[in-house]
């Protein structure tokens, strides 16, 4: 008797292994896939669900009726617009040669009140306040100033109780700070926005899963500053809130 309930419970398992095995499947056929490799595309249109291979960083993102993204070797682009702008007005990752290896930011020429962003891959060692943890104080110089840099792109820190704006983050009413977190990503988005508080200049945000962090922002690149609306704000966040690593 004992043996056959085994039984019974062994293949009610197998079952429940190969339907979680085809759900699976379904969602990632059912995908865009983007990236570099064979059967990825570069390019990436909603309404759709995608599943981007970018460096260490493998995760999902949900895009609505005109929103798109474009995958450039290392770096993405999203665009909320009925069609992707032309280069000259693109979203571009700029780049620099620095005593730390690079400098980098993601900016946009023109279409200032347009909902956008750039995300770039990075490491968690590869910041000191990410997290309470303290990295080693003998650590090179280089390594000291990507460190740095990259706080800088990503101002809080993840305590005890939550995400919480650090020193490197501007004046608190100057931006619009909401932790992010899910069961796939834990995270947060600031919002820059004027004297006026109608339009947000510049947006910063960062996900993080075990030792993948995404950092994504959105600047100007000139010294006319970004006028995003904020309904084109909360596009972005909505966005933002979609992404899952995988």
């Amino acid at each position: 008797m004992n043996q056959g309930l085994n039984t019974v419970k062994r293949f009610a398992l197998l079952i429940s292994f190969f339907t979680l095995l085809q759900t699976g499947y379904s969602i990632a056929a059912s995908a865009v896939l983007v990236g570099n490799a064979p059967g990825q595309s570069q390019i990436a249109q909603g309404p759709a669900k995608t599943l981007i291979d970018m460096a260490s960083c493998r995760f999902s993102m949900t895009l609505s009726q005109d929103q798109w993204v474009q995958f450039s070797g290392l770096d993405l682009v999203f665009v909320a617009a009925k069609q992707l702008p032309r280069p000259t007005n693109a979203p571009r990752l700029w780049q620099a040669t620095t005593s730390s290896g690079y400098e980098w930011h993601f900016e946009k020429p023109g279409s200032l009140s347009q909902p956008w962003f750039g995300v770039m891959c990075e490491s968690a060692e590869n910041f000191s306040r990410l997290t309470t943890w303290k990295p080693p104080q003998n650590d090179s110089f280089a390594m000291q100033m990507l460190r740095d840099d990259n706080d800088r792109k990503c101002p809080a820190t993840l305590t005890d109780r939550g995400w919480e704006p650090n020193s490197l983050a501007d004046p608190a009413q100057n931006y619009a700070f909401e932790p992010l977190g899910g069961a796939k990503s834990t995270g947060f988005i600031i919002g820059y926005h004027g004297k006026s508080r109608r339009h947000f200049t510049r947006v910063a945000f960062c996900l993080m899963q075990g030792e993948d962090v995404l950092v994504g922002s959105a600047e100007s690149g000139s010294s006319t500053p970004l006028v995003i609306s904020a309904e084109g704000f909360e596009q972005i966040k909505t966005a933002v809130r979609s992404i899952a690593f995988e």
